[in-house]
């Protein structure tokens, strides 16, 4: 029984994830910074929750030692009281680090919605994600133990707590690969660039399978006797969760610097507007007005009819051909 221990199998994954997640964030700072956009909120909670991630991790690690991932009865009852206070505060940085980084997808959202209810329905999101993952992170430091200690905690109580948080965040998942539906739908893009963009901001529905899954092994894990062994397969899930988090708050900004590179190449620029005659630049997708405009291929700008609806913004940076490559148009914020 001594060989089936699920410590090396955590540290592998755990080390996996940690290098994909930095290196997905990273890659998404860079793609901003070559667009020449200015970092906002949401990428310095993301790099924050990435930090708890790492704390997580390195503890988790640790915690080997001591035992986590073996079977109870080949633990040394020794090692046990170190294993009982590492692993608590591991746990606590592992819930923030989730509840951190889906807020910084939710941050990213506010800023693209522009109708009322979305906002509203994103901020109470935002608040009772971080309320139900912030109150199980404290309240598992005041478990009963045996013999209970007056004002603890009774177990059953913190289990279903955790079920709760878990399993209502992994659901928040689910519902916030909606919203970049709505927002993008009805944009004047071709339906392929639709998609594209609708399917790479709602890859968060990978963290919320994974949650789900993880918030259903919980109470037989934390009722088990050989919690040492099986407490090291939930971190191995929710190392998963927080990272898919990370991935799939980062990916959506890689389009910009693609189809940088693409227009760089001849080809025609992105999300389904042709080039203005004369000029040069790029389009972007930003936030609050959807721009249409016509006959833009064929016709010079002067005469370009522009029509404004309120939904989100499709910019374009342009220049005149004698200033190309010397003194560009102002350049205007943008998301990804």
């Amino acid at each position: 029984m001594a060989a089936d221990n699920n410590g090396p199998a955590m540290t592998i994954t755990m080390v996996v994830c940690t290098v994909f997640s930095f290196l997905f964030m990273a890659l998404r700072f860079y793609c901003k910074q070559t667009l020449s956009t200015k970092l906002g909120l949401d990428d310095a909670v993301l790099a924050f929750s990435w930090i708890l991630f790492l704390v997580f991790v390195i503890l988790s690690i640790h915690s080997t030692k001591y035992g986590l991932g073996k079977h109870f009865a080949d633990v040394d009852l020794t090692l046990l009281p170190q294993l009982l206070y590492f692993l608590p505060i591991a746990q606590f940085f592992a819930v923030l680090s989730v509840a951190i980084s889906k807020s910084s997808f939710i941050l990213t959202l506010l800023r693209l919605v522009t109708r009322p209810w979305q906002k509203a329905s994103l901020w109470f999101m935002l608040i009772t994600i971080n309320m139900s993952m912030f109150s199980i992170s404290i309240v598992q430091f005041f478990q009963c133990a045996v013999p209970p200690t007056p004002g603890c905690v009774d177990g059953n109580h913190v289990i279903g707590l955790g079920v709760f948080a878990a399993g209502y965040s992994a659901v928040m998942d689910l519902v916030l690969t909606a919203f970049p539906s709505l927002v993008i739908w009805n944009l004047q893009m071709q339906l392929r660039e639709k998609i594209g963009v609708i399917v790479s901001m709602s890859l968060g529905v990978v963290a919320g399978v994974i949650g789900i899954y993880k918030s259903s092994t919980i109470p037989y894990v934390a009722r088990s006797a050989d919690f040492t062994h099986g407490t090291a397969i939930v971190l191995i899930w929710l190392v998963a969760e927080v990272a898919a988090t990370i991935l799939a708050a980062s990916i959506p900004f890689y389009r910009p610097l693609i189809r940088r590179a693409t227009t760089a190449r001849g080809t025609k620029e992105s999300y389904g507007m042709g080039r203005v005659a004369g000029s040069h630049g790029h389009s972007k997708l930003s936030s609050q007005h959807d721009i249409t405009r016509e006959h833009i291929d064929e016709q010079p700008l002067t005469n370009t009819a522009v029509v404004r609806k309120t939904e989100i913004n499709i910019e374009y940076d342009q220049w005149s051909d004698h200033e190309a490559g010397k003194v560009p148009g102002q350049s205007r914020r943008e998301i990804f």
